[in-house]
């Protein structure tokens, strides 16, 4: 009879440990229908996800957290988690934010007056950014091998060496062989790595190229889930944390990345 209790205490124990589950859900919009890209973040955890093309999403949460909806001129919304929203999925409608008029750029007349029209002749922000951006691109480097120059056949001096193994090359092949089987195979980052592999980034990389260009802490969480999603950052580089690394793989995140979303509106 003590053992049977014993076993039954150490059930209930494992379950309060492991109470911890994931929340299905999809957010909408009336207008526009499905929402993809809306960052879904955990408070308690502080862990972050996005939802897919569909609108759909995956969180882990546990009874009472409070989850948070966050979307570029989209309204935010918190949820609380409750006991019914394990057994069926959370639906979730953001509201769009009030319309904001355009900017109207007016033309500067010259006054005359030397100190105040000096001031006038900056570069516009937008101009500033834009070339900033440029520099930042040419500084990449080239994605293609320069053309060499070679000799052709007819006018190379004979090789005596043809027809024989070429030992460097060999020994070189054979070293990449021994390379590839020492190091493990890359596998795909768990939901919890992914995690941590963010906050390490946030806190071991110096971002200020994107706090420059307008991104906020919610923009940056976004355009890592995107350059991850992208470049495979958690898989490739979660053990190995190479910094040169993964500051060009994201540098070719955000050339992509400013194509198809606003930064700071």
């Amino acid at each position: 009879m003590t053992q049977k209790l014993l076993i039954l205490f150490f059930f209930i124990t494992s379950l309060s440990l492991f109470s911890q589950e994931y929340i299905f859900g999809k957010v909408s919009s009336e207008l526009s229908g499905e929402l993809p890209g809306v960052i879904i973040l955990n408070v308690r955890t502080d862990e972050k996800t996005l939802t897919d093309k569909d609108g759909n999403f995956m969180v882990a949460a546990r009874n009472s957290d409070e989850l948070r909806f966050i979307k570029n001129n989209f309204d935010r919304l918190s949820v609380k988690i409750t006991a019914a929203s394990f057994s069926q999925p959370l639906l979730v409608s953001l509201e769009k934010s009030p319309f904001l008029i355009e900017e109207v750029e007016l033309a500067y007349h010259v006054s005359g007056i030397l100190k105040k029209d000096v001031k006038a002749l900056d570069a516009p922000t937008r101009v500033t950014a834009l070339n900033s951006s440029l520099s930042a691109y040419m500084l990449r480097p080239p994605t293609e091998a320069a053309p060499a120059l070679s000799t052709p056949s007819a006018f190379a001096p004979r090789n005596y060496s043809a027809g024989q193994i070429n030992m460097i090359g060999l020994a070189s092949a054979v070293a990449g062989l021994l390379r590839k089987i020492k190091d493990p195979p890359l596998t795909t980052a768990k939901y919890a790595e992914t995690q941590a592999f963010y906050r390490r980034i946030k806190t071991t990389l110096d971002l200020s190229f994107y706090t420059n260009r307008g991104f906020d802490e919610e923009e940056i969480d976004r355009f890592l889930i995107y350059a991850d999603q992208s470049y495979s950052l958690a898989k490739k580089y979660r053990k190995d944390f190479n910094i040169a690394a993964i500051t060009a793989d994201m540098l070719m995140a955000y050339q992509e990345y400013i194509k198809t979303h606003k930064v700071g509106s």
